[in-house]
């Protein structure tokens, strides 16, 4: 019998994991899966848990969370002294559930379908170099107003998931500039060069982020590139127009945006600033990013 390593994150988004735990276990075990049950119980214990736990013996570890859970899976996988990894799989329970809308895995139903099916898929991880640390990130790393809006927002969840649309207005309207120089490569590995005056940068391995914006509307989990989208400084009144757009994914053609592929990128400012990585707000710029390849694997 198959074994499932169940991390259940009883705070996500609204708190629904509790709900949906109990049928999960259900069609789990009439599906003939063992489980093994484990709640988190602060913020970081999903990372210590997969960075220690014995997981040799699992078919799988499924996570019942957002975003914020499946990047601490992954940092704790990524940091496995043994270099051992098992397969993950995710059951979306939280606010924005950016990686989920990506695997087209929205409800429990599609979830336990995707873990009774078995079907296997390799996908790239991002490997961010900063603060003499290394975190890794399999949705965005965002610097500028992506930070400040994910910073924010923890003031005023009681918004719900519209703070997030409101706070990016307001950045807008007070139009907080970040003065930068970026290095990037591209998949052939040409160097690019920017140094100006941008609203923010964004490096995505999804297309959503967020509560459904498509950021990175060309981006894949397992292309070996990340998406670098970079908006530069601009009037008001475009950068308001521009943002009827990210829902659409039509703002990559607008002349304001810089959208590439690419496969690293370093990113230096006077002032020290703190990033968005994966929806989390940790690490600070000056930073590095680098593309590993097909470094885990998910059951979709």
């Amino acid at each position: 019998m198959k074994i499932i390593l169940l991390i259940v994150n009883p705070v996500s988004g609204k708190k629904i994991a509790k709900k949906l735990l109990p049928s999960a276990v259900l069609e789990l075990q009439n599906s003939q899966f063992q489980l093994k049950i484990i709640e988190s119980e602060y913020k970081g214990h999903i990372e210590k848990i997969l960075n220690t736990y014995s997981i040799e013996n699992y078919y799988c570890c499924c996570i019942m969370g957002g975003d914020g859970s499946f990047h601490e899976a992954i940092n704790g996988l990524m940091k496995r002294l043994d270099n051992l990894k098992i397969p993950l799989c995710l059951m979306p329970a939280g606010s924005g559930n950016s990686l989920a809308r990506d695997l087209g895995i929205l409800d429990l139903k599609t979830a336990i379908s995707s873990i009774i099916n078995g079907k296997k898929l390799n996908i790239d991880v991002a490997r961010i170099d900063c603060d003499n640390q290394q975190i890794y990130s399999v949705n965005i790393a965002g610097w500028g107003m992506v930070a400040t809006v994910g910073i924010n927002a923890e003031r005023f969840r009681w918004l719900g998931t519209s703070r997030y649309t409101i706070l990016s207005l307001f950045e807008i309207i007070f139009k907080k500039t970040n003065s930068a120089n970026i290095i990037y490569y591209d998949q052939d590995n040409k160097k690019y060069q920017l140094d100006d005056s941008f609203m923010f940068a964004a490096l995505c391995n999804t297309i959503h982020t967020g509560k459904g914006m498509k950021i990175a509307p060309k981006a894949k989990l397992n292309d070996g590139l990340i998406d670098l989208v970079v908006i530069k400084d601009a009037s008001r009144l475009k950068l308001l127009r521009l943002m009827s757009k990210l829902f659409s994914g039509k703002h990559i053609y607008d002349d304001i945006v810089e959208y590439s592929h690419i496969s690293k990128f370093k990113l230096k400012t006077n002032i020290t600033s703190q990033l968005n990585i994966d929806g989390e707000i940790k690490g600070s710029a000056p930073f590095e990013l680098t593309v590993i390849p097909n470094a885990i694997e998910i059951i979709n």
